[in-house]
């Protein structure tokens, strides 16, 4: 989940200070190998996360230590600022040397044909250890794009304390779910904190209880055009949406992603939706917020889901010179390997390389653990990739009574392009 509040001015690594420091230390007879840095070629690199900024920088520490003729100048831009840059940058020819592109889009452009702005590292980034989800996502008809820098799983993140305080259990049910919100709200509480503002909470929490009704097979029915949304099983999903209105905090409509996870990290909520990727974010505001995660639940018990997308795509610019592709070229493929997957592992979100299966965060074991019937976000998807902003356009239709739950989930299906067959990994 990538929509984030407030942009960062561009951050220098330490190689990079050394660097530009150089000619000082050359004039106070420093050894040379004091400032090895001033021959490294710098590269950009963007981020969409503000809240990883001092975690991304410790991971690229770790690439420069491994690769001193390389730094790299790293620069967060919130989630929601982030696609305008990127489209303006490229339309410019003016990216970030290390290219991040946003999930999904890499299937969608390579699949239209034509010039593409980012170089084919086909042969040079090794993407054989990397998940199935995350090698569908950089390789298509046999090239290779890029690597994902990791992944996030989307479910229901609640307040421990706050369910212990009640005597409650983390729901398995849609009806558990709401006997749980009545309860809550009964003792005060406020059951469910929802960003409806901006549409991604809303967006997560239909498609999260649509797939939990779908389940991955039911999925690739969708895509091939086998199932619709507009299906009784699948408008019931919807129809669960606007039932929980009750149970969402005052003013839900206006507020939007970020205020909503400040909300619900200082305790201020007992569940919301959340992703793998919000949980430094929920640190940053409260370091003591105790926090556990279930997937999506079904309406029968033993129908549940979580939602896989994965964070940037990260590429190589075509328009970076030739010194600075190579190198950037070099931290691509580093970031699909054992070593910096384990890093953003213990450090910022869910792993790409399917030999790093443990983390030294507990709230990314509980997440790992939550998943089993999971479904890839929609819109990393080319069939359902258009289901982001057709619910950003139409989700205030539900809470103002403009829609409902059926046609919403007609309007919904309006957007979905059915395929042959779903996208896989090229052999």
């Amino acid at each position: 989940m990538t929509q984030r509040s407030t942009l960062s001015d561009a951050s220098f690594t330490r190689r990079r200070l050394l660097c530009t420091a150089g000619a000082a230390l050359v004039a106070a007879g420093l050894p040379a190998g004091a400032i090895r840095a001033q021959s490294a070629t710098t590269i950009t690199m963007w981020g969409n996360h503000p809240e990883w900024k001092d975690p991304m920088e410790e991971i690229l520490q770790a690439f420069q230590k491994a690769n001193p003729d390389v730094a790299v100048q790293f620069t967060a831009i919130p989630g929601p600022d982030y696609p305008t840059k990127l489209q303006t940058s490229v339309a410019g020819g003016a990216p970030s040397d290390v290219l991040g592109e946003l999930e999904g889009s890499i299937i969608v452009q390579a699949s239209a044909g034509g010039d593409l702005p980012y170089l084919d590292l086909t042969g040079k980034v090794d993407v054989s250890q990397l998940t199935d989800t995350a090698r569908s996502q950089v390789e298509v008809g046999g090239k290779v794009y890029g690597a994902p820098l990791a992944s996030y799983t989307v479910g229901i993140a609640y307040q421990k304390p706050i369910f212990q305080k009640h005597g409650l259990t983390p729901p398995k049910t849609w009806a558990e779910l709401k006997d749980v919100a009545q309860k809550l709200k009964d003792a005060g509480e406020t059951p469910i904190v929802l960003g409806a503002k901006d549409g991604v909470h809303p967006y997560f929490m239909y498609i999260g209880l649509v797939s939990a009704v779908l389940g991955p097979d039911g999925f690739a029915q969708l895509r091939r055009g086998e199932r619709k949304l507009s299906d009784p099983d699948l408008v019931a999903a919807a129809q669960l949406l606007l039932d929980l209105q009750p149970y969402y905090q005052p003013g839900f409509q206006a507020t939007d992603y970020v205020t909503a996870k400040a909300i619900f990290a200082n305790g201020k909520g007992a569940m919301e939706v959340a992703g793998t990727a919000d949980f430094t974010g929920y640190r940053q505001v409260n370091p003591n917020a105790d926090l556990g995660f279930i997937a999506w639940p079904g309406p029968s018990e033993g129908l549940y889901s979580t939602n896989t997308g994965m964070e940037l795509l990260y590429t190589v610019s075509k328009t970076a010179s030739a010194d600075k592709q190579a190198a950037a070229t070099k931290l691509v493929a580093w970031l699909a390997t054992k070593e910096a997957q384990q890093l953003v592992s213990d450090k910022i979100a869910l792993p790409v390389n399917k030999e790093v299966t443990g983390s030294s965060d507990p709230i990314r074991q509980e997440t790992v653990a939550a998943r089993g019937k999971d479904v890839t976000v929609w819109y990393d998807l080319p069939e359902t990739n258009k289901t982001l902003d057709q619910t950003s356009k139409i989700q205030g239709g539900l809470w103002t009574g403009r829609l409902n739950a059926q046609q919403f989930a007609e309007q919904m299906q309006s957007v979905i392009t059915p395929s042959g067959a779903a996208a896989t990994p090229s052999s």
